[in-house]
């Protein structure tokens, strides 16, 4: 009498295969959605770049240090998706990272400026890779807008021995002897970011000058 059937052996190997492609397969996917979130983030920090450009002259100094998220939430001029419900004020790219905007002038020099600030450490993923890329995303979406921005800066580690700080200037501010945006290439771009992809307490910033 012949038994059928598979040996433990056989079905030990079907279940390792198994396993491989199912690895593969998640591996694959989670690749392709970080891939789809670095281009959202994109999409929506550009929107919010053009909305702020186009606003900026319309605030004076009544309006010093004040945050100004809701007023571009109520001209809905900020995609949806980035508000969350109870979180009046506030406004979260497709990675959570939350960002506000604001007015600022300088007592000491008289310059008025509109912010766009991302500073959140909390919400940061960890894995290293993952966040230079994000921050790259973040670099080369405000290159491309790079004509109606002052300055972008980056800057970790406030107020610490290990305190990094990176500026690209915008194409009004692209004088001699300055990095600038629309110019910075890849490594330089990589280089800033590294200082800040490991690092606790960042901050990105996007700078207009109003008058």
């Amino acid at each position: 009498m012949q038994e059928k059937g598979r040996s433990m052996v056989e079905m030990l190997g079907v279940l390792a295969i198994i396993g491989v492609l199912s690895v593969g397969a998640m591996s694959g996917y989670s690749k392709a959605m970080f891939k789809y979130k670095l281009n959202k983030q994109a999409e929506q920090i550009n929107t919010v770049i053009n909305a702020v450009a186009r606003f900026a002259h319309s605030f004076s100094k009544d309006y010093r240090n004040q945050y100004l998220t809701s007023f571009f939430i109520k001209m809905d001029e900020i995609p949806i998706e980035m508000i969350h419900d109870g979180e009046e004020g506030r406004i979260y790219d497709a990675f959570n990272l939350r960002w506000g905007i604001y007015y600022n002038y300088d007592e000491n020099t008289g310059q008025e400026s509109m912010n766009l600030v991302f500073k959140d450490s909390e919400t940061l993923t960890n894995n290293f890779s993952q966040n230079l890329e994000i921050c790259r995303n973040l670099i080369v979406t405000a290159k491309e807008n790079s004509s109606n921005i002052l300055y972008i800066s980056t800057l970790s580690g406030y107020q610490t021995e290990e305190e990094q700080i990176g500026i690209l200037y915008g194409d009004n501010a692209c004088l001699s002897g300055r990095t600038c945006l629309k110019n910075a290439t890849l490594e330089q771009i990589y280089d800033i970011c590294t200082r800040h992809a490991g690092t606790e307490d960042v901050e990105f910033k996007i700078v207009w000058k109003i008058r």
